[in-house]
C-alpha cells in the first residue's frame, strides 16, 4: 500500500479527464496527482482513506478531492475475493485548477467555486438529498460530449459550492508535504497503521518506522494531523468496527475485539467520542435508515 504519484494524461484535445470505470474492483492504491478529483460511485462499497481520514462509502457515494491530497478507495473484500462478481462502477472527473484562467476565476461570480476548490484540500463528501443531485449530475455529464460536458462541469462545481450538505473527510489540522521526504515518512507511518491497527501497537514501535523518539514522533504526528497518535488509531478502528456490525452483521462486542480493542467499555467509551453515538444507538439508526454517515 506505498502512496505513489500518478501522473495522468489526458488527451491533446481535452483538458479535463473524464472516466467511466467499470471493472471487478477499484485497483488504485494509495495515491496523489496535481489533478482535482470528483468520484461518484455509481455501484460499490468499500472503504476511503483521504488524507487523515478513514471513511466507508456505499453506492450513491460523491467526493471531491483536491489537487496532491493522498487518497484511496478500497473495494471491499468480497470483490476482491470473488464473492461479488457484479463489479464496481464509477464516474471519475479529473482536471487542474489552472483549466480556470486567473481573471476568470477571481470573478466574483466564481467566488463561491474558487472557495470550493480551496476547501477540496480537506476532501469534500457530500450527503443528503445534495448526495442524490449531483449523482443525477454526474450522469448528465457523461451523457455529454465537447464543450457541453466542460458546461455540465461548471454546473456540478456550482451545485457543489452552494449546498451546505457535505462534510470534511480530513481534519483541520491536516497538512499535506507532497514531493517531499516528509511526505513519504507520514505515509510509511499511515501504512504501518493501516496494516496493523487490529493489532496492539505500542507508541515506540510506530515512532521507530519512522527513526525518531517517542515524543518527537508524538509532536510531529500531531502537527500533520491535528490530533493524537492514539486519536487518529482510535477513529480508524472504530471506522473498521462500523464496517463490521454493518455489513458482516457482527456483535458489538465481536466487533469491538475485531477492530483492536482488549475491553469492551474502553470500545464504548471511544465510539461515542468519535461517533456521537452508542454502538447500539448506531446500529438502531442504520437498520431505520437514519444514518447517512457510514
Amino acid at each position: 500500500m506505498k502512496p505513489f504519484y500518478q501522473k495522468l494524461a489526458a488527451s491533446p484535445s481535452e483538458s479535463v479527464i473524464f472516466m467511466d470505470e467499470e471493472k471487478p474492483h477499484f485497483s488504485v492504491p494509495w495515491h496523489f496527482h496535481p489533478e482535482i478529483e470528483i468520484l461518484y460511485v455509481v455501484k460499490s462499497s468499500g472503504t476511503s482513506y483521504i488524507g487523515d481520514s478513514i471513511h466507508r462509502f456505499t453506492e450513491g457515494e460523491i467526493s471531491i478531492i483536491g489537487e496532491n491530497v493522498p487518497h484511496w478507495w478500497k473495494s471491499d473484500s468480497k470483490y476482491y475475493d470473488g464473492i461479488d462478481t457484479t463489479g464496481i462502477k464509477a464516474l471519475i472527473i479529473q482536471f487542474k485548477k489552472e483549466i480556470f484562467d486567473r481573471s476568470f476565476i477571481n470573478l466574483p461570480e466564481m467566488q463561491t467555486i474558487n472557495e470550493l476548490l480551496e476547501r477540496s484540500q480537506r476532501g469534500i463528501q457530500f450527503t443528503c438529498k445534495s448526495r442524490k443531485l449531483l449523482g443525477q449530475q454526474m450522469l448528465k455529464i457523461f451523457s455529454e460530449n465537447g464543450i457541453r460536458q466542460i458546461t455540465e462541469l461548471m454546473i456540478l462545481l456550482d451545485m457543489m459550492a452552494n449546498t451546505n450538505e457535505f462534510k470534511y473527510h480530513a481534519s483541520l489540522g491536516y497538512s499535506r508535504t507532497i514531493n517531499t521526504f516528509d511526505f513519504y515518512r507520514f505515509n510509511k507511518i499511515h501504512e504501518h497503521i493501516i496494516l496493523n491497527f487490529t493489532k496492539l501497537i505500542k507508541l515506540e514501535e510506530v515512532a521507530n518506522t519512522s527513526n525518531m523518539s517517542p515524543t518527537a514522533f508524538c509532536r510531529y504526528f500531531k502537527k500533520h494531523t491535528g490530533k493524537t497518535f492514539f486519536s487518529f488509531l482510535n477513529e480508524i478502528r472504530i471506522g473498521h468496527a462500523c464496517k463490521l456490525m454493518v455489513e458482516g452483521n457482527m456483535s458489538i462486542s465481536r466487533a469491538s475485539m475485531e477492530s483492536g480493542f482488549n475491553n469492551l467499555s474502553h470500545f464504548n467509551n471511544h465510539f461515542k467520542r468519535v461517533m456521537n453515538l452508542t454502538p447500539s444507538e448506531y446500529l438502531s439508526a442504520y437498520r431505520s435508515g437514519n444514518y447517512k454517515d457510514i
